[in-house]
């Protein structure tokens, strides 16, 4: 995936769903000191749109975010934790095909129903793929594309995943930075 390529899935993501004006705290000055790598593609992503939630579903989280609820850092910190010496059947063989373990997860979004989105982090960061775990580990879906294109797919139902309601995503995407205030 080129840089090309995810500044053309976020143009386009954002004529589906349109960004706010004034994206609340994308990501902070401190986030060049984490030792979490984000791809770039993303970090375009979270300046585009900052912290928040498309369509009161789908959470978009950023490194450094001043909620350690839609941090990357701590997220990924946590999604190990709850991973770590658990059977995975199903996880674990989407993992595999990777030659990945969860330890090369990191977690950039969420659901409402608890659904982690997390990149297989192996490779080049532009091409981690997406994996999207439902919760309880009971199935896994693969978006073999960025976070940009990730959120574009499912926004325009390009991709479907058979465990997120049916109601998602609607006929107009909205995103918001705090969707229940």
């Amino acid at each position: 995936m080129t840089a090309e390529n995810t500044l053309r899935d976020l143009r386009r993501l954002a004529t589906v769903c349109p960004p706010p004006p004034h994206p609340a705290c994308s990501e902070s000055e401190e986030s060049t000191q984490s030792t979490q790598v984000v791809p770039p593609g993303h970090r375009e992503l979270t300046r585009t749109y900052g912290v928040g939630c498309f369509d009161e579903f789908l959470w978009l989280f950023a490194d450094g975010a001043p909620n350690s609820n839609l941090d990357i850092t701590e997220s990924t910190r946590r999604l190990r934790s709850i991973f770590r010496d658990r059977a995975l059947p199903r996880l674990s063989q989407v993992l595999d095909e990777f030659h990945c373990t969860p330890d090369q997860l990191v977690q950039w979004g969420v659901t409402d129903n608890a659904d982690m989105l997390a990149w297989i982090a192996t490779g080049d960061p532009e091409n981690w793929p997406t994996v999207i775990i439902q919760a309880g580990q009971l199935d896994a879906v693969v978006s073999p594309t960025t976070s940009t294109a990730t959120v574009l797919h499912l926004l325009t139902g390009a991709l479907r995943v058979p465990f997120f309601p049916g109601d998602f995503p609607t006929g107009q995407p909205e995103f918001s930075a705090d969707p229940y205030a």
